[in-house]
């Protein structure tokens, strides 16, 4: 007898024998270098803190992932007052956050931007972290991160405009207008999705 999806009714029955996967909570992916890393691979700390360690997942190559995509599969892990935390540890550094998703925007790609050793060298292991936390703590940290980038782009315009004024003189005020006006659209860019640069990397 044949069972009525085309299987063996034996092995219909060893098959309901067996046990269905736990639920993906949350998931990962190392953008062009895995599949899809469920929740259950992570190691779990406690209720809200995981941790996945990279060595023997990508055999210590782990410095040759530059992004990870977080996502959440439903609205079941989180309420709509929290979110999921990403972190990155490379070695014996702190846990440095990277950013984050929740239920109104459940997915993301992050730079991992590894830690370094004070020497410059990179760490022999590296780990991802993530935690449920309340999302008026994490607003905070966003703030931090697109200040420090937008503080970043101001660097490299005033670089940029004392690299160029050595060599134009008198001419300093038309160089500075138009070093203005980059500006002024870097940051209505930036403002607007602060991923702009590396997503335009990645489609180039």
């Amino acid at each position: 007898a044949r069972h009525d999806r085309g299987l063996p009714e034996k092995t219909s029955k060893l098959m309901a024998l067996v046990p269905a996967p736990p639920p993906m909570l949350f998931g990962a992916v190392f953008v062009r270098k895995s599949f899809v890393i469920s929740s259950d691979s992570f190691a779990r700390a406690d209720a809200t803190h995981w941790t996945l360690d990279l060595a023997p997942l990508l055999q210590g190559a782990y410095h040759e992932v530059r992004d990870v995509c977080l996502f959440i599969p439903n609205a079941n892990l989180l309420d709509n007052n929290s979110a999921l935390a990403l972190y990155v540890q490379a070695g014996n550094s702190p846990w440095e956050y990277r950013g984050c998703v929740s239920n109104v925007q459940p997915s993301e790609v992050f730079p991992l931007n590894w830690p370094l050793n004070p020497d410059g060298t990179l760490p022999a292991t590296a780990q991802i972290g993530v935690s449920v936390e309340p999302l008026s703590e994490v607003a905070g940290r966003e703030q931090l991160v697109l200040g420090s980038k937008e503080d970043f782009a101001k660097r490299v315009a005033m670089d940029l405009f004392r690299y160029m004024e050595s060599f134009l003189g008198d001419d300093r005020l038309g160089v500075g207008n138009v070093i203005d006006n980059w500006f002024n659209k870097f940051l209505n860019k930036f403002r607007r999705d602060p991923n702009f640069l590396t997503r335009n990397k990645e489609q180039s």
